[in-house]
């Protein structure tokens, strides 16, 4: 029912209804990170983050190198699985200026308003299952 709950929270911000926001100074607001040691930082955090989700990919590769003694080829794995783990990031994060013109597109920006407000929509139907769905 929680789960439901937030999705109507989600949904009623989507359809712009109410603009919906986390209450308080949150700790990243007040962090002042500025480059390199900025994204030093950012990039350690993410990892430390992603590091529970990243485990079962990571815990065969350690396997390879551990087990089977191919050292170099575990290197490379771990090598080829950090890049392909930070390279959307790194491509989202240098493609800006390229997603700022689209979303100063007015043709673009309609449509943009029209898949946010379809998405609610799908959004609350979904808050609603899972409200309704404990008691039925």
């Amino acid at each position: 029912m929680l789960i439901g709950v937030i999705l109507l929270w989600v949904a009623v911000d989507m359809l712009g209804v109410v603009k919906c926001s986390m209450p308080g100074n949150s700790i990243m607001s007040k962090l002042q990170l500025k480059g390199s040691s900025g994204a030093l930082t950012l990039g350690l955090i993410y990892g430390i983050l992603s590091g529970s989700c990243t485990f079962g990919f990571i815990a065969p590769i350690l396997a390879v190198i551990t087990v089977q003694e191919k050292i170099a080829t575990g290197i490379l794995f771990i090598t080829l699985f950090g890049i392909g783990h930070c390279l959307p990031i790194a491509v989202a994060g240098s493609s800006t200026a390229t997603v700022r013109r689209l979303l100063e597109n007015s043709s673009f920006g309609r449509g943009t308003i029209w898949f946010r407000k379809g998405a609610g929509v799908v959004i609350t139907g979904l808050g609603l299952y899972f409200i309704v769905l404990p008691f039925v």
